[in-house]
């Protein structure tokens, strides 16, 4: 259970708790505009969250959140595209029994509007663009027994509304979403790319994915 809340606190975010807005919201500054693709710091912050908790024993989402694409108009108005959820992790519980429980999912696009001006980044989202995920978990017992339970979707208004920074140069961005303990601090480190080579990059980008193995070097058994 905690494993799923993660899974979503992650995925979902910053997508949590933000308003509603159906038209730009205030200034953007003009280097945030453009299409940018890149990679996050979720796989590394999920992976340290569940190796601090004791019945851990494996844990690897080496492609979760990666990569990342989004493209910001010059009036605010962004789409992100979605990302893998996909990752494994197993427990051991007092008896030595382990559980395994394997991910496979990805976020749903998310629309709206960005604020952006001297580091601080506020958004909102068009009615029904906040996102969500779709997926589901295969839970694998010690004794073989299988099954599925779906991801759950983020509930609506969450309560938590993350802070959001960024840096900006030239076609380099980097934004940084502050998260509660245990996660803390996810950064996103994307680079422009040409509007119509957007698709291109991002489908080369998704091909390039590592293995789905774990942190000590095994993988799952085919």
């Amino acid at each position: 259970m905690r494993l799923a809340l993660s899974l979503l606190l992650l995925s979902a975010s910053p997508a949590l708790s933000q308003a509603t807005c159906t038209e730009p919201t205030g200034p953007i500054e003009t280097c945030l505009v453009g299409a940018w693709i890149g990679d996050s710091t979720i796989p590394e912050t999920l992976e340290q969250a569940m190796r601090s908790m004791p019945d851990t024993v494996r844990a690897n989402f080496n492609d979760l959140g990666r990569p990342v694409g989004m493209v910001i108009y010059d009036d605010g108005f962004f789409e992100t595209f979605p990302i893998g959820v996909n990752g494994v992790t197993a427990t051991r519980d007092d008896d030595g029994n382990v559980t395994t429980f394997e991910m496979t999912g990805q976020t749903v696009t998310t629309v709206g509007y960005f604020s952006a001006i001297g580091g601080t980044l506020d958004m909102c989202f068009l009615p029904g663009g906040a996102g969500n995920l779709t997926g589901q978990t295969t839970v694998t017992t010690s004794d073989g027994t299988t099954g599925t339970i779906p991801l759950m979707p983020a509930p609506p208004g969450g309560g938590f509304d993350p802070v959001i920074t960024y840096t900006c140069s030239g076609d380099r961005m980097v934004q940084t979403v502050a998260l509660p303990a245990p996660l803390g601090a996810i950064t996103y480190n994307l680079s422009r790319v040409p509007a119509d080579m957007f698709e291109t990059v991002m489908q080369w980008t998704t091909e390039d994915l590592p293995d789905d193995c774990f942190i000590d070097g095994s993988c799952p058994e085919e």
